[in-house]
This record gives C-alpha cells, structure tokens and sequence, in this order.
C-alpha cells in the first residue's frame, strides 16, 4: 500500500509535537465541535516507556509540507499489547488505510517477539473514514468508553469525608492505591514506581494542587488525580481500593474535585470512562450529574508469530 503522488512519510520527532497537536485539534473539531487534546498531551505521549518515535510513529506530510495524518502506536505491555491511535486532517484524502498497516506491520513485528500481540486501536463514533479502514483491516469491536461531562459548578463536597489533597510525602501511597484499584480492570498493566511518577509527576500536565486521596482510620483507600484540560477540568484518574467501594469515597473525591474546578473557573468538568466497568463507575459519575457526550469505540486484533 502506497501514499498519494506527492505525500511523503517519516517518523515524529519531539519537535513535531506543536504540529501534531494542530492536527489532532482539527479531527477533533470536525468529530463533535471543540477540541479535546492539548499538546501536553503529545508530549506526555512522547515520554511513554519503551516508546521508540523512529519505529513506533508515522508523520505524512503532502506536497506543499503540510503535516496531514499521523499514528502511533506503543506496546503497553512489552511485546503483548500494542495500542495505537491514528489522525488524518479531515481535508486530506483518505490516508487512514495506509496508518492502520503501518501499525499492523509493527504489531506484527512485537508478535515475532513475544509469539503473540494483541493490537488495540481506538476510533470516535463520528469517524467513519477511520472505523471503516479498521474493521477493513480485520480488527473486530471490543469495548466502548464513553466520555462523560458535567456543568460546574457543581455541590459542595461533603464535610469530614476525609478527602485532602496529595502531599510529595503521599506520592508513593497513590500509587500503590492505583495499582491496587485498577488491577482488574480491563487491559490494566502494572507500572513500576519509577515508571508511574515519570508519566504521572513529571508530566507537564502535573498539577499538584489537583489531586486528592481519602483516607479511613490512617489508610489511603482512594485518590484522584486532576488537570486542567483545554477549557474544562479533567478528572485523569480515580480509584478506590475495593475493600471501600460501595462506601462514598468516590463521590466525595469526585465533589472535591469538582468544586476545585469551579473555583478556578472552569464551566464544566469531564472524564472518560469504559462502559463495560464491573465497578459501577458509571452510575457514580450519572448520581453526580454527568452525562455521556461521546463516545469512543476500541478494536482488536491478534498478531502471532509467522
């Protein structure tokens, strides 16, 4: 399979990240109306462990140099789980064909690897270009997630539910509580400490005064971690250790929350969440407000050793 007279491919460099962006933005906006990636985001993605940009990345550019589609694709779990996502300007002619083998050539090269890779990339509802270059490549759907939002501001958090936001000296308890709420969850892979703070804390989108845990009789049994997000507050991630599910925890740091963004002026607040959750994150995130406002399906596909 071969680009268009005149597009040329190479892989993304650190200093593509602002022009990648760009591009995201504008898929974004011709999927549901604003943007939803910040280019933080990009750079975030960059700095992913065992994330090599010469073999795990695709720029295309067209005759005049315009950036027009790009994808990447990175093994979560070494060698065993690749997961890849993929952009084509909406006036560029259809590339996505041409991103999706690119990917399914370095999933295949992890399965020679490991003997087996699964391939998992993601598509939003409105892009059918995309979806129908997926399913043509022979991914089948496997999960929805759903992006959910709510208008701020929001209740006041509850008194004495003994939410605080996260000291430097609470780092390690978070994740240990992460890696403990999520290790059933679907494709959770575990994070070493070191990897865990290079993604989470030096992340530019860090943002200290953001996060929160709850705490019960000494122990930290939830936490959530916050940023600001294009024009809205995010909710990265929150999880409750499943001794305390059941109990409030998650509301209560969800309230915290989302007062914090009302305060810093925020009309809304967002977070993304997979429908098929066995914990009842859902119904929380209805409970408190928040509604389903895109949603995001996720295909798979087997590679094995040939």
């Amino acid at each position: 399979m071969s680009l268009p007279a005149g597009f040329t491919s190479r892989p993304a460099t650190h200093d593509d990240a602002h022009d990648i962006w760009e591009l995201v933005v504008a898929v974004d906006v011709e999927e549901y109306g604003d943007p939803d990636y910040d280019e933080s985001d990009v750079r975030d993605d960059f700095a992913r462990d065992r994330l090599d940009l010469t073999r795990d990345s695709w720029l295309v550019h067209d005759a005049s140099g315009a950036l027009v589609a790009c994808a990447l694709a990175w093994d979560k779990e070494p060698h065993a789980l690749v997961v890849a996502d993929s952009a084509v300007h909406p006036d560029a002619p259809d590339l996505y064909p041409w991103l999706v083998a690119r990917i399914g050539e370095r999933a295949a090269e992890h399965a020679r690897e490991s003997g087996r890779a699964v391939a998992h990339l993601y598509n939003s509802e409105p892009n059918l270009r995309r979806a129908a270059a997926i399913t043509g490549a022979g991914y089948e759907l496997v999960r929805v997630f759903r992006r959910m939002e709510a208008p701020l501001p929001a209740a006041p958090p509850p008194r004495d539910a003994g939410v605080r936001q996260v000291t430097p000296e609470d780092l390690r308890a978070v994740w240990e509580v992460m890696q403990a709420a999520f290790a059933e969850h679907y494709d959770f892979v575990p994070m070493s400490w070191e990897a865990w703070h290079r993604a989470f804390v030096e992340s530019e989108s860090y943002r200290p005064d953001l996060w929160w845990l709850a705490a019960r009789d000494g122990e930290v049994v939830g936490i959530l971690i916050g940023q600001a997000h294009e024009e809205k507050g995010w909710v990265k991630t929150v999880g409750v250790l499943p001794s305390a599910r059941g109990t409030g925890v998650a509301s209560a740091l969800l309230l915290t929350a989302f007062a914090r963004f009302a305060e810093l002026g925020y009309p809304k607040v967002g977070l993304g969440v997979d429908s098929d959750n066995t914990t009842g994150a859902m119904r929380v995130y209805e409970r408190l407000g928040m509604t389903a406002t895109r949603r995001y399906d996720l295909y798979e596909k087997v590679f094995t050793r040939t």
